[in-house]
This record gives structure tokens, C-alpha cells and sequence, in this order.
């Protein structure tokens, strides 16, 4: 699949962000990430399933930042809103194939903290995480920075 392929199913619209919203954008899924690794440090109190959390909605934000800066958006009425973003940034950031795949088994977890019975996180998982996500913020900042 493809975004034109995304947008023919009605997932995703084309769509006008100026600079300054896409800066902004990233500048949140930074300070997010920030304060979850900050918290994982111990300088902060959170437990491993709240800090996997930050670290998701880091990654859910630079993805929308990789969207918004090709001018694109997931449409709201998409079902699926994060399944979505996280597969059309992948079209996108293409070098980070196995990482995107990991992001993906990363939001049905998260989903399961949120709206199911999961309750705990191993600290293995939460490294592989914090790695999977300063690559792609990387890779994001270097596409928004051209």
C-alpha cells in the first residue's frame, strides 16, 4: 500500500500545515519523549507501563509530524487513527522497516494498558522502546529539517 492508496480508501487527506504547526508538532513528541526517559532515569516518579506510554505517544506524534510535513493528515473519521498514522509514516521514513513493525506491536500494547488487562511492562521491552523512538525522531528531524 502506498499513501495515494491510503488516501483512495478515504485513511488519509491531503492537507496544509505551515512549517511553524509541523515544528510544533515535533517539538511535542521531543519534549514528550524527553520527560518519559527522564522518568525512566528515576528523576521522576512513573512507573514502566506509564513511561511506555510517553514513549508511544512520542512516537505517535513524530509520525504525525512526518505526515503533516508531506502534507497529509489522517482523517478523523478514520478508524484505526494510530494504526493509521504509524502505517502511513511508514510509507514515508521507508528505511525503518523493522522498527515500524515494532511501533505497531508497541501501540497494540499500549492499547492493552489503556483498554485492557495488561498492567506491567518488562524493562527490556521499554529499552527497545526508547532506542525504536530516538531513531525515529532522528529520522524525522533530519525530513523536516530539508
Amino acid at each position: 500500500m502506498s499513501l495515494n492508496q491510503l488516501q483512495e480508501n478515504n485513511q488519509i487527506e491531503k492537507f496544509y500545515f505551515s512549517k511553524e504547526e509541523v515544528v510544533d508538532r515535533f517539538s511535542k513528541a521531543v519534549r514528550v519523549f524527553n520527560f518519559a526517559v527522564k522518568n525512566m532515569k528515576g528523576e521522576g516518579d512513573g512507573d514502566y507501563d506509564i513511561i511506555y506510554s510517553n514513549i508511544y505517544d512520542s512516537i505517535r506524534l513524530a509520525c504525525e509530524t512526518i505526515l503533516w510535513h508531506a502534507g497529509f493528515r489522517v482523517k478523523k473519521s478514520s478508524e484505526g487513527f494510530h494504526f493509521i498514522t504509524i502505517n502511513a509514516a511508514s510509507y514515508i521514513l521507508i528505511n525503518l522497516e523493522n522498527e515500524f513493525r515494532r511501533l505497531q506491536k508497541m501501540r497494540k500494547k499500549r492499547n492493552l494498558f489503556d483498554y485492557g488487562n495488561l498492567s506491567s511492562i518488562s524493562g527490556t521491552e521499554l529499552k527497545q522502546a526508547v532506542l525504536d523512538a530516538k531513531k525515529l525522531l532522528l529520522a524525522v528531524k533530519k525530513k523536516i529539517s530539508k
